[in-house]
């Protein structure tokens, strides 16, 4: 949240609940790749969930896809209700961030970044 800093520091600033609604975004797309992931491995999941030992683990994926969905929900009402002149510099948290594309989302850019192979990169084969 603002307080008495430097203008230098504050023009780095974003506000926080774009910052909470981006959040919310990333859960919500992270729903949607788990649920269609228990469309895509349902029959496979049938023929594990029928094994005692593996039981849970097929529960722990839908019980992840029903977290994800009230994250983001939270997340978004959560931003709704803070004041629209709070703001923090978001940029220590965001170089944690290793996955470049998930960084350029949170920091509210709308273009898509050009896929590469940073550290930390996921890569899909």
């Amino acid at each position: 949240m603002k307080n008495s800093r430097s203008c230098e520091d504050e023009r780095h600033h974003a506000p926080l609940n774009s910052i909470l609604e981006a959040l919310g975004e990333e859960f919500h797309e992270l729903w949607q790749f788990t649920e269609q992931l228990q469309v895509s491995l349902g029959p496979a999941l049938m023929t594990v969930a029928n094994n005692p030992e593996r039981h849970r683990d097929v529960q722990s994926l839908d019980l992840l896809a029903q977290r994800l969905a009230v994250l983001e929900k939270y997340m978004k009402n959560i931003s709704r209700l803070l004041p629209g002149d709070w703001s923090v510099d978001p940029n220590t948290a965001l170089n944690k961030v290793t996955l470049s594309d998930l960084q350029h989302r949170l920091k509210g850019a709308s273009q898509q970044v050009e896929p590469g192979h940073e550290a930390g990169e996921l890569e899909m084969f």
